[in-house]
């Protein structure tokens, strides 16, 4: 269960490495509206991705065991969605560009956090994503304890790393070791995504 946990942790952590829609997010608000409103952002983000897990958590709750035919569905839905990921990020050849110019003034951080809120919300794909990380936990047999736990640990990762995200983005020797290696974050995402999606078709 330790084992199954720390690869779900290593794929959630590896997910934030490699630039998404919330990365970019954080890197204009960064440098075109200053630390103040990004940091506001990166708190957004990091609460949306707090309410998508928790509404996988209480699906996943009202579900019966495993082996009933909505919970295999919701394996083959994981799966299917992890290993297409997986190669996405495997096969993608991208570049990543930063904004020319840096804001010198300060932004609202209310202004910010609703930002980060609302896009991390809108977004169809994140609790599709948590619902294939806590569907490997259920499937390892992790209590439910074991889940809020997991629930807790991976709000904040993503709330500490948005916020630590920020204030490197503002090292200009920092974006560049970023823009030169996003190819090897995608290959690190799509393997881990890749294993995650087997084993959840396998067990399915």
């Amino acid at each position: 269960m330790l084992a199954w946990f720390a690869l779900v942790a290593s794929t959630h952590f590896a997910a934030l490495l490699s630039p998404g829609p919330d990365f970019f997010l954080l890197i204009r608000a960064t440098l075109l509206q200053g630390r103040r409103h990004a940091d506001g952002c990166a708190c957004g983000i990091a609460l949306a991705n707090l309410l998508s897990m928790a509404l996988v958590l209480g699906a996943l709750h009202l579900l019966p065991e495993q082996g009933g035919g909505l919970w295999r569905g919701l394996q083959w839905l994981g799966g299917g969605y992890f290993l297409w990921l997986g190669l996405q990020a495997l096969a993608v050849r991208r570049e990543l560009r930063m904004p020319e110019d840096e804001a010198a003034a300060r932004g609202d951080w209310r202004a910010g956090l609703l930002q980060g809120l609302l896009a991390s919300s809108l977004n169809p794909k994140l609790p599709i994503f948590y619902a294939g990380l806590f569907g490997v936990l259920r499937q390892a047999a992790m209590p439910a304890w074991g889940l809020a736990l997991s629930m807790l640990w991976m709000g904040l990762v993503v709330l500490f790393w948005d916020l630590l995200l920020v204030r490197l983005l503002g090292r200009e020797g920092w974006r560049r070791w970023l823009a030169r290696r996003v190819a090897w974050l995608d290959r690190l995402c799509g393997a881990l995504l890749l294993l995650l999606g087997a084993w959840l078709l396998l067990g399915a």
